[in-house]
């Protein structure tokens, strides 16, 4: 059996999908079916609106505030601290830090194929190239 422990502190910061992210394990790096990131975000930043044709994902928001833009017309919901929020496979989303803190959110994703050969268009698909931002009042 194959363990890995390491420091998320030693893993730099990489811009995926528009928004600064910590891969931390993936079958890049061990062999697995799933993917395990950090999403460390100022206020404003955020996510592009992407799906991932194949995989599901969990969001668990360690610290923060901020909104989820789910399915095509984008419906808000707004997260904080403490809370999970499921994504099933092959739905549009895009998350905001709409606090005025850090938003800290750990992405679980399954099967996790976007780092192995990691594709825009077959494993991830970006459908707007902007974070996106309340339209309520």
């Amino acid at each position: 059996m194959l363990t890995k422990i390491l420091s998320s502190k030693k893993v730099k910061v990489e811009k995926i999908l528009g928004g600064p992210i910590k891969p931390l394990i993936s079958n890049k790096d061990v062999s697995m079916n799933q993917e395990f990131a950090l999403g460390v975000f100022r206020p404003k930043q955020g996510l592009y609106f992407h799906k991932h044709p194949n995989s599901e994902e969990i969001y668990y928001v360690i610290s923060g505030r901020g909104t989820v833009f789910i399915g095509s017309e984008k419906e808000e919901v707004k997260i904080g601290e403490g809370d999970v929020l499921y994504i099933p496979a092959n739905t549009p989303h895009g998350v905001t830090n709409t606090g005025r803190k850090q938003l800290v959110i750990a992405f679980f994703v399954s099967p996790g194929k976007e780092r192995a050969g990691y594709e825009i268009g077959k494993d991830c698909e970006i459908i707007e190239e902007k974070i996106l931002y309340s339209k309520k009042k």
